[in-house]
Protein backbone atom coordinates (compact mmCIF):
# COMPACT_ATOMS: atom_id res chain seq x y z
CA UNK A 1 0.00 0.00 0.00
CA UNK A 2 2.88 2.13 0.35
CA UNK A 3 4.92 1.55 -2.40
CA UNK A 4 1.35 2.39 -4.17
CA UNK A 5 1.11 5.90 -2.67
CA UNK A 6 4.68 6.33 -3.06
CA UNK A 7 4.41 5.66 -6.92
CA UNK A 8 1.28 8.28 -6.74
CA UNK A 9 3.15 10.70 -5.15
CA UNK A 10 6.29 10.64 -7.47
CA UNK A 11 3.29 10.48 -10.65
CA UNK A 12 2.39 13.70 -9.35
CA UNK A 13 5.31 15.31 -8.97
CA UNK A 14 6.41 14.79 -12.23
CA UNK A 15 3.39 15.92 -13.72
CA UNK A 16 3.77 18.98 -12.12
CA UNK A 17 7.39 19.29 -13.02
CA UNK A 18 6.09 19.08 -16.68
CA UNK A 19 3.08 21.42 -16.59
CA UNK A 20 5.28 24.16 -14.79
CA UNK A 21 8.13 23.32 -17.99
CA UNK A 22 4.66 23.81 -20.15
CA UNK A 23 3.70 27.26 -18.46
CA UNK A 24 7.30 28.46 -18.06
CA UNK A 25 8.28 28.32 -21.88
CA UNK A 26 5.01 28.98 -23.10
CA UNK A 27 4.06 25.47 -24.53
CA UNK A 28 1.10 24.94 -22.89
CA UNK A 29 -1.04 24.08 -26.10
CA UNK A 30 -2.21 21.16 -27.87
CA UNK A 31 -2.37 20.64 -31.58
CA UNK A 32 -5.06 18.48 -33.66
CA UNK A 33 -5.63 16.73 -36.95
CA UNK A 34 -8.23 17.57 -38.77
CA UNK A 35 -9.10 16.75 -42.25
CA UNK A 36 -9.71 19.30 -44.80
CA UNK A 37 -12.79 18.93 -46.52
CA UNK A 38 -13.93 20.93 -49.92
CA UNK A 39 -16.63 23.77 -49.92
CA UNK A 40 -19.13 21.18 -51.12
CA UNK A 41 -18.15 19.16 -47.92
CA UNK A 42 -15.80 16.27 -49.64
CA UNK A 43 -13.33 15.25 -47.41
CA UNK A 44 -9.98 15.36 -49.34
CA UNK A 45 -6.41 13.59 -48.27
CA UNK A 46 -5.05 16.05 -46.87
CA UNK A 47 -5.28 17.39 -43.20
CA UNK A 48 -4.51 20.48 -41.41
CA UNK A 49 -2.35 20.51 -37.94
CA UNK A 50 -4.50 23.15 -36.18
CA UNK A 51 -3.06 24.50 -32.54
CA UNK A 52 -5.50 25.00 -29.68
CA UNK A 53 -4.76 26.71 -26.61
CA UNK A 54 -6.14 25.28 -22.93
CA UNK A 55 -9.72 24.96 -22.84
CA UNK A 56 -10.40 26.65 -26.39
CA UNK A 57 -13.01 25.28 -28.36
CA UNK A 58 -11.55 26.79 -32.12
CA UNK A 59 -7.96 26.72 -33.13
CA UNK A 60 -5.49 29.98 -32.79
CA UNK A 61 -4.14 28.91 -36.30
CA UNK A 62 -3.60 26.10 -38.64
CA UNK A 63 0.17 25.46 -38.76
CA UNK A 64 0.85 23.02 -41.59
CA UNK A 65 -0.66 20.81 -43.57
CA UNK A 66 -0.12 16.46 -43.51
CA UNK A 67 -1.18 13.74 -44.99
CA UNK A 68 -3.64 11.02 -43.25
CA UNK A 69 0.07 8.66 -41.61
CA UNK A 70 1.26 11.63 -39.92
CA UNK A 71 0.81 11.28 -35.78
CA UNK A 72 1.38 14.49 -33.64
CA UNK A 73 3.74 14.77 -30.59
CA UNK A 74 2.03 16.83 -28.16
CA UNK A 75 4.13 19.66 -26.31
CA UNK A 76 3.12 17.82 -23.06
CA UNK A 77 4.35 14.19 -24.60
CA UNK A 78 7.54 15.99 -25.22
CA UNK A 79 8.24 17.62 -21.96
CA UNK A 80 7.23 14.25 -20.00
CA UNK A 81 9.49 12.18 -22.09
CA UNK A 82 12.47 14.82 -22.10
CA UNK A 83 12.30 15.28 -18.50
CA UNK A 84 12.05 11.50 -17.47
CA UNK A 85 15.12 11.08 -20.20
CA UNK A 86 17.15 14.09 -18.63
CA UNK A 87 16.48 13.29 -14.77
CA UNK A 88 18.04 9.86 -15.17
CA UNK A 89 20.98 11.33 -16.74
CA UNK A 90 21.51 14.14 -13.94
CA UNK A 91 20.80 17.02 -16.09
CA UNK A 92 17.74 19.12 -15.57
CA UNK A 93 15.52 20.50 -18.87
CA UNK A 94 15.09 23.92 -17.84
CA UNK A 95 13.69 25.96 -21.00
CA UNK A 96 12.14 26.23 -24.41
CA UNK A 97 9.67 27.69 -26.60
CA UNK A 98 8.34 28.00 -29.93
CA UNK A 99 9.10 29.39 -33.52
CA UNK A 100 6.83 30.63 -36.42
CA UNK A 101 4.10 30.56 -34.65
CA UNK A 102 4.30 27.47 -32.91
CA UNK A 103 5.24 25.36 -36.14
CA UNK A 104 8.14 24.37 -34.54
CA UNK A 105 9.11 23.91 -30.73
CA UNK A 106 11.64 23.17 -28.98
CA UNK A 107 13.00 22.21 -25.18
CA UNK A 108 16.27 23.02 -23.64
CA UNK A 109 18.70 20.76 -20.90
CA UNK A 110 21.35 22.48 -19.50
CA UNK A 111 24.90 20.91 -19.12
CA UNK A 112 27.71 22.68 -17.09
CA UNK A 113 29.60 25.50 -18.04
CA UNK A 114 32.45 25.35 -20.18
CA UNK A 115 35.52 27.67 -20.97
CA UNK A 116 37.30 27.96 -24.39
CA UNK A 117 40.11 30.69 -24.99
CA UNK A 118 39.07 33.48 -23.08
CA UNK A 119 35.48 33.57 -22.62
CA UNK A 120 33.13 31.07 -20.61
CA UNK A 121 29.75 29.29 -21.99
CA UNK A 122 26.90 28.31 -21.52
CA UNK A 123 25.42 24.91 -23.05
CA UNK A 124 22.55 23.23 -23.59
CA UNK A 125 21.36 20.29 -25.46
CA UNK A 126 17.74 21.44 -27.64
CA UNK A 127 15.50 18.74 -28.44
CA UNK A 128 13.74 20.55 -31.77
CA UNK A 129 10.26 19.32 -32.77
CA UNK A 130 8.09 20.34 -35.79
CA UNK A 131 4.00 21.13 -35.50
CA UNK A 132 3.97 21.58 -39.49
CA UNK A 133 5.43 18.28 -40.44
CA UNK A 134 8.68 20.09 -42.20
CA UNK A 135 10.54 17.76 -40.50
CA UNK A 136 11.42 15.14 -37.73
CA UNK A 137 12.37 15.50 -33.93
CA UNK A 138 16.01 16.49 -34.33
CA UNK A 139 18.43 17.11 -31.21
CA UNK A 140 21.62 19.79 -31.07
CA UNK A 141 24.22 21.51 -29.14
CA UNK A 142 23.28 25.08 -28.19
CA UNK A 143 26.09 27.13 -26.86
CA UNK A 144 26.51 30.76 -26.01
CA UNK A 145 29.74 32.82 -25.02
CA UNK A 146 28.79 34.58 -21.92
CA UNK A 147 31.18 37.56 -22.75
CA UNK A 148 29.30 38.98 -25.49
CA UNK A 149 26.21 36.63 -25.91
CA UNK A 150 26.96 35.11 -28.81
CA UNK A 151 24.69 32.15 -29.43
CA UNK A 152 25.63 28.97 -31.68
CA UNK A 153 23.45 25.83 -32.60
CA UNK A 154 24.44 23.32 -34.34
CA UNK A 155 22.15 20.47 -35.21
CA UNK A 156 23.56 16.92 -35.46
CA UNK A 157 21.54 15.33 -38.57
CA UNK A 158 23.73 11.77 -38.33
CA UNK A 159 21.93 11.25 -35.08
CA UNK A 160 19.26 8.80 -34.95
CA UNK A 161 15.97 10.13 -35.38
CA UNK A 162 13.57 10.18 -32.52
CA UNK A 163 10.41 8.09 -32.89
CA UNK A 164 7.96 9.67 -31.65
CA UNK A 165 5.78 6.59 -32.58
CA UNK A 166 6.78 4.51 -30.07
CA UNK A 167 4.93 3.52 -26.49
CA UNK A 168 5.95 6.16 -24.07
CA UNK A 169 8.91 3.59 -22.42
CA UNK A 170 10.59 3.30 -25.85
CA UNK A 171 10.41 7.09 -26.26
CA UNK A 172 11.86 7.31 -22.73
CA UNK A 173 14.56 5.15 -23.66
CA UNK A 174 15.24 6.42 -27.30
CA UNK A 175 15.20 10.21 -25.34
CA UNK A 176 18.30 8.92 -23.08
CA UNK A 177 19.93 7.21 -25.87
CA UNK A 178 19.97 10.60 -27.75
CA UNK A 179 20.90 12.66 -25.13
CA UNK A 180 24.08 10.17 -24.30
CA UNK A 181 24.53 10.85 -28.06
CA UNK A 182 24.30 14.64 -28.38
CA UNK A 183 26.70 14.85 -25.28
CA UNK A 184 29.22 12.82 -26.71
CA UNK A 185 28.88 15.14 -30.41
CA UNK A 186 28.93 18.29 -28.05
CA UNK A 187 32.10 17.28 -26.83
CA UNK A 188 33.65 16.66 -30.16
CA UNK A 189 31.95 20.47 -30.90
CA UNK A 190 34.19 21.78 -27.60
CA UNK A 191 37.37 19.52 -29.20
CA UNK A 192 36.51 21.48 -31.68
CA UNK A 193 36.24 25.48 -30.73
CA UNK A 194 38.84 24.59 -28.36
CA UNK A 195 41.50 23.93 -31.11
CA UNK A 196 39.98 26.56 -32.76
CA UNK A 197 41.71 28.67 -29.70
CA UNK A 198 44.89 27.00 -30.35
CA UNK A 199 45.75 28.12 -33.82
CA UNK A 200 46.28 32.19 -35.36
CA UNK A 201 44.17 32.98 -37.81
CA UNK A 202 45.42 34.21 -41.51
CA UNK A 203 43.67 35.81 -44.71
CA UNK A 204 43.22 32.36 -46.33
CA UNK A 205 41.20 30.98 -44.34
CA UNK A 206 39.16 34.29 -43.18
CA UNK A 207 38.61 34.79 -46.93
CA UNK A 208 37.39 31.16 -47.05
CA UNK A 209 35.02 32.27 -44.48
CA UNK A 210 33.93 35.69 -46.22
CA UNK A 211 33.39 33.16 -49.80
CA UNK A 212 31.19 31.38 -47.60
CA UNK A 213 28.91 33.95 -45.67
CA UNK A 214 28.67 36.12 -48.79
CA UNK A 215 28.93 33.74 -51.66
CA UNK A 216 31.74 36.41 -53.06
CA UNK A 217 35.05 35.32 -54.36
CA UNK A 218 36.92 37.89 -51.92
CA UNK A 219 40.03 36.92 -53.93
CA UNK A 220 38.42 37.91 -57.52
CA UNK A 221 36.05 40.13 -57.09
CA UNK A 222 36.92 44.04 -57.24
CA UNK A 223 34.83 46.74 -55.15
CA UNK A 224 32.82 47.32 -58.55
CA UNK A 225 31.57 43.36 -58.57
CA UNK A 226 29.95 43.38 -55.05
CA UNK A 227 26.57 45.19 -54.48
CA UNK A 228 26.26 47.93 -52.15
CA UNK A 229 24.12 45.54 -49.77
CA UNK A 230 26.98 42.87 -49.83
CA UNK A 231 29.64 46.02 -49.09
CA UNK A 232 27.81 46.69 -46.06
CA UNK A 233 27.59 43.35 -44.68
CA UNK A 234 31.16 42.87 -45.31
CA UNK A 235 31.81 46.23 -43.62
CA UNK A 236 30.05 45.01 -40.48
CA UNK A 237 31.21 42.03 -40.43
CA UNK A 238 34.61 43.48 -40.33
CA UNK A 239 33.47 45.42 -37.34
CA UNK A 240 32.80 41.90 -35.72
CA UNK A 241 35.89 41.04 -36.42
CA UNK A 242 37.55 43.73 -34.90
CA UNK A 243 35.62 43.39 -31.75
CA UNK A 244 36.21 39.56 -31.64
CA UNK A 245 40.12 40.36 -32.39
CA UNK A 246 40.26 42.43 -28.90
CA UNK A 247 38.71 39.54 -26.93
CA UNK A 248 40.07 36.29 -28.25
CA UNK A 249 42.67 37.19 -30.39
CA UNK A 250 44.34 36.89 -33.65
CA UNK A 251 42.94 32.89 -33.51
CA UNK A 252 40.22 30.62 -35.42
CA UNK A 253 38.36 30.85 -31.98
CA UNK A 254 38.28 34.63 -32.49
CA UNK A 255 37.67 34.41 -36.27
CA UNK A 256 34.45 31.92 -35.15
CA UNK A 257 33.36 34.50 -32.52
CA UNK A 258 32.95 37.25 -35.43
CA UNK A 259 30.73 35.26 -37.68
CA UNK A 260 28.61 34.39 -34.37
CA UNK A 261 28.81 38.48 -33.09
CA UNK A 262 27.18 39.21 -36.77
CA UNK A 263 24.74 36.88 -36.55
CA UNK A 264 23.13 37.58 -33.42
CA UNK A 265 23.96 41.21 -32.78
CA UNK A 266 24.55 43.00 -36.27
CA UNK A 267 21.87 41.51 -39.13
CA UNK A 268 19.71 39.33 -36.11
CA UNK A 269 15.95 40.42 -36.27
CA UNK A 270 14.93 42.53 -33.20
CA UNK A 271 12.16 40.87 -31.73
CA UNK A 272 13.55 38.29 -29.31
CA UNK A 273 11.45 35.09 -30.46
CA UNK A 274 12.11 35.90 -34.55
CA UNK A 275 15.88 36.43 -33.15
CA UNK A 276 15.57 33.00 -31.70
CA UNK A 277 14.25 31.42 -35.26
CA UNK A 278 16.88 33.00 -37.16
CA UNK A 279 19.91 31.23 -35.52
CA UNK A 280 17.92 28.22 -34.72
CA UNK A 281 16.68 27.62 -37.73
CA UNK A 282 16.59 30.42 -40.29
CA UNK A 283 19.56 32.25 -42.38
CA UNK A 284 21.64 33.43 -39.12
CA UNK A 285 21.71 29.30 -38.66
CA UNK A 286 23.03 28.51 -42.16
CA UNK A 287 25.36 31.34 -42.04
CA UNK A 288 26.82 29.84 -38.57
CA UNK A 289 27.01 26.54 -39.47
CA UNK A 290 28.67 27.09 -43.13
CA UNK A 291 31.45 29.11 -41.40
CA UNK A 292 31.90 26.19 -38.70
CA UNK A 293 32.70 24.02 -41.64
CA UNK A 294 34.70 26.31 -43.59
CA UNK A 295 37.14 26.78 -40.52
CA UNK A 296 37.15 23.19 -39.23
CA UNK A 297 37.81 22.16 -42.95
CA UNK A 298 40.61 24.65 -42.65
CA UNK A 299 41.53 23.12 -39.57
CA UNK A 300 41.95 19.22 -41.41
CA UNK A 301 43.39 20.14 -44.61
CA UNK A 302 46.20 22.79 -43.48
CA UNK A 303 47.26 21.48 -39.77
CA UNK A 304 49.28 18.45 -38.93
CA UNK A 305 46.88 16.69 -36.80
CA UNK A 306 44.03 14.78 -37.97
CA UNK A 307 42.54 13.97 -34.76
CA UNK A 308 39.43 16.75 -35.03
CA UNK A 309 36.75 16.25 -36.83
CA UNK A 310 33.44 18.26 -38.01
CA UNK A 311 31.02 17.62 -35.53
Amino acid sequence: MKQTQNKHDMNIQKLEKTMNLLEKTGLNWEVRKEQFTHASGMPTPHYGIFRYEQGADVPTSCLGSVKDRYRTFQNFEMADTLITATESLGIETERGGELDGGRKVYIQAKLEDEYVGKSGIKRYITCLNSHDGSSSIAFGSTNTVVVCQNTFFHAYKDSEKFRHTASAKERIENAIQQFRQTMDLDKQLFDNFKRMAEIPTNDNVVKAVLNSMFKVDVNKAGIDDISTRKNNQMHQFAQAYDIERQLEGDTLWGLFNAVTRYTNHMVSPREEDKKTEYLMTGTGYDINNSSYDTIMSWILNNTESKLYSIA
